[in-house]
């Protein structure tokens, strides 16, 4: 089940950002670093996220872990911009409370529920 919600996530990304044009959606692995969705864009933003579909509330740790991989994630955007980074998680169960506060403070976290993928699927 959890492929597929990762899946579900990398199609959702389109409709959950629509600001954005993304160019190609997906997952992204090197060696021991793995990105569970990642959305390219026509400009110069990096979009990466998280999925876990488990049953335990996805806290902070999951965006640090994020974050240090997406540091190893080889793309730069056209014309030698420097690129900016999006951060989405996704969870089955809910969040903690300290990545709750995370994405309050930051303009760069979204969190997202298992309904809220649903919904942008159905739009």
């Amino acid at each position: 089940m959890s492929y597929s919600f990762k899946e579900l996530c990398c199609s959702a990304l389109r409709t959950l950002y629509p600001e954005y044009t993304l160019t190609d959606t997906g997952q992204w692995w090197y060696g021991k670093h793995e990105v569970d969705v990642v959305g390219l864009t026509t400009g110069e933003t990096l979009f990466a996220g998280e999925c876990k579909f488990q049953r335990s509330l996805l806290g902070y740790e999951a965006f640090s872990k994020l974050q240090n991989h997406v540091k190893e994630l080889r793309w730069t955007p056209s014309e030698g911009r420097e690129r900016n980074e999006e951060y989405a998680l996704f969870s089955r169960s809910g969040f903690k409370t300290s990545v709750q506060e995370a994405a309050e403070e930051r303009d760069d976290l979204r969190l997202f529920s298992v309904e809220d993928v649903v919904e942008a699927l159905n739009r």
